[in-house]
């Protein structure tokens, strides 16, 4: 009864054109040629495997998961012989730059691929997501030496990349890390101390593991400004790149999770003779800068992990809603109700509508944000690159805490739709509740996204940055009213929204330029949900838009059912927004008002 997992690849081919990417890319030399000639083969082929071979085995990751062994990790039956097929088909490197031996396509293309890999196997498709963060930090940040040593085999997959930031002490506070790194006669550093919720830290899919590792040097500021970045391989690799010693880099344990569990969650230890051999990137004491180049990937992605889950949960309640038979619907006469399923049910129909309608929104979104994320990295002209990068910061914090909640609410409630069985494992619809209940927390919490989002990404460009975001939405509520009356409805209901988030980001502004800085931060959350809210709204108009045009063009079902899908967030998703008005406005005091203590 396991979720029959199917690659939505018309959904995404639609995505693509709903960000109009194609255009976008168009501005950028190297992928002046990119086209639907290309996105759908690959997402046909990439569907293909994850069902062939991702899928079959995510259920055996989930019951057997990582296990550990005299500081060895095992990794559950199938998975390496997986992992060796992923990467010869060169699915680990079909967004890398061609210059490093990639396959030289946008990153927006990864948004398509790494939904669904990660859907139809979420916790394998986190090895192959941080490597990909690990190359661009050493790509961006690394010496040509560097590169030269260790990102071909990263490139192709033969090794996989992580990101040590977390101490037992430092979780999100970076600034509290007591990792050391001190520098030897030959130039590279010994590296001691403790990581904790590193993702596959330790496995047997390769034969070498690099790690990113966040530590401090003697007598550097204290603070985030004093840490710095190294490259620390679970194997010495010699200058003719093959393999040397065992370098003093070990897995301590593994956590038991609620879920993901096949991706091994190691506590490493650096160290413990002589030190772990390690070589720094780029320049003492701008570690946290480099890292960042691999955070914010990997922030967006964590986001996609919200889609990745929602996406097989919902294929799986409709199949079970197609199929149940159960109750009379409402209106229904008793000879009708025979044939009857639960779908026929208007609240079913309600939680269905639901998570297809968000699920759209949240695609559109991730997609975007990597479509910006190419016009920072890759567009020629200065001004292109600089609002690629303006956009991208604002976008990446919704993507990462809005698409991520929504993951977890809508894997929920496929588990409502299926009703006492989706409570039983056999199912496989409870997997993706406990899944996707990650994202939420990792690579920064949603909490330190919202603050992000309020402390840095408002106030950009004295607020200027969010103004053009939001005059974009404001034209699309102008196209809209040009449209027909379906569309015109739709424009009315956003543009409430538009106005009324326009307001409570002005009055923020407002909040803080007084130096009421604690207000504020109590409203970050509240701000964020109705952010994502409206932002979610813009992208469906967009879709609803086109979708009329390809109607009008082709004819086809799906293009109609796009539109229905608009105008059920419009009305029933959307006004949700508006609701967070009064507690983003109602500031910090009953907040404070309880003593910790009477908790």
């Amino acid at each position: 009864m396991a979720v029959n997992y199917k690659a939505p690849v018309k959904d995404i081919i639609f995505g693509y054109q709903v960000i109009n990417s194609y255009d976008v890319l168009s501005k950028i030399s190297q992928f002046s040629d990119f086209s639907e000639d290309i996105v759908i083969p690959t997402m046909e082929e990439c569907g293909k495997f994850a069902e062939e071979v991702l899928a079959p085995i995510n259920a055996v990751g989930d019951e057997k998961g990582a296990t550990i062994k005299d500081s060895v990790v095992t990794m559950p039956e199938g998975f390496v012989d997986a992992y060796k097929k992923f990467a010869e088909a060169g699915w680990s490197s079909i967004s890398l730059p061609s210059e490093i031996g990639g396959g030289g396509m946008p990153v927006v293309l990864s948004g398509g691929t790494l939904e669904i890999l990660s859907s139809a196997n979420l916790a394998f498709g986190l090895a192959p997501g941080l490597s990909a963060g690990a190359i661009s930090a050493l790509n961006f940040h690394g010496s040509q030496e560097q590169k030269d040593k260790f990102l071909p085999k990263l490139v192709s997959g033969e090794w996989t990349g992580t990101m040590n930031l977390s101490e037992p002490q430092a979780g999100s506070d970076l600034g509290t890390i007591t990792t050391k790194a001190e520098k030897s006669e030959d130039g590279s550093y010994r590296i001691t101390g403790t990581k904790v919720w590193i993702t596959f830290g330790e496995h047997d899919m390769t034969e070498n593991i690099i790690h990113l590792v966040l530590a401090k040097t003697p007598g550097s500021p204290e603070g985030t400004k004093g840490i710095s970045m190294f490259i620390v391989p679970k194997f010495i690799v010699n200058d003719d790149g093959s393999l040397g010693e065992r370098n003093e880099v070990k897995c301590l344990s593994i956590e038991e999770k609620l879920g993901i569990h096949a991706s091994p969650t190691c506590v490493m230890e650096y160290g413990g003779n002589e030190g772990a051999v390690g070589y720094l990137v780029g320049e003492e004491n701008r570690g946290l800068t480099y890292m960042f180049t691999m955070m914010n990937e990997a922030r967006v992605w964590v986001g996609g992990q919200g889609l990745s889950c929602a996406v097989p949960a919902f294929q799986g309640a409709a199949q079970y809603a197609r199929d149940r038979v159960q109750g009379r619907p409402v209106g229904m006469s008793k000879e009708d109700a025979k044939n009857s399923t639960i779908i026929d049910h208007a609240d079913v129909r309600r939680m269905l509508m639901t998570m297809k309608s968000y699920t759209d929104a949240m695609r559109y979104l991730m997609y975007d944000n990597q479509l910006m994320m190419d016009l920072e990295y890759f567009a020629e002209d200065e001004e292109t690159k600089a609002f690629g990068e303006e956009r991208c910061g604002i976008l990446t914090p919704v993507t990462k805490a809005w698409v991520s909640d929504l993951g977890v609410e809508l894997s929920s409630i496929a588990i409502q739709v299926y009703g006492g069985m989706g409570y039983v494992e056999e199912t496989g619809v409870a997997q993706y509740l406990r899944d996707s209940r990650i994202a939420p927390i990792y690579e920064g919490t949603n909490g330190i996204q919202a603050l992000d989002l309020m402390f840095r990404k408002l106030p950009l460009d004295g607020g200027q940055a969010m103004q053009r975001l939001l005059t974009e939405v404001n034209e699309t509520v102008e196209t809209m009213k040009n449209g027909d009356e379906e569309l015109q409805n739709m424009a009315s209901l956003l543009e409430v929204e538009v106005n009324n988030l326009s307001e409570v980001t002005l009055w923020l502004g407002g909040k803080m330029l007084e130096g009421e800085l604690v207000d504020a931060s109590s409203a970050a959350t509240p701000y964020m949900k109705m952010f994502g809210q409206v932002i979610g709204g813009y992208y469906m108009a967009k879709a609803a838009i086109l979708a009329k045009q390809k109607l009008e063009e082709t004819k086809d079902e799906f293009y109609a059912d796009k539109i229905t899908l608009s105008k059920f967030y419009m009305e029933q998703l959307l006004p949700l927004a508006s609701g967070y008005t009064s507690s983003i406005k109602a500031g910090k005091d009953t907040l404070y008002s309880i003593k910790s203590e009477n908790f």
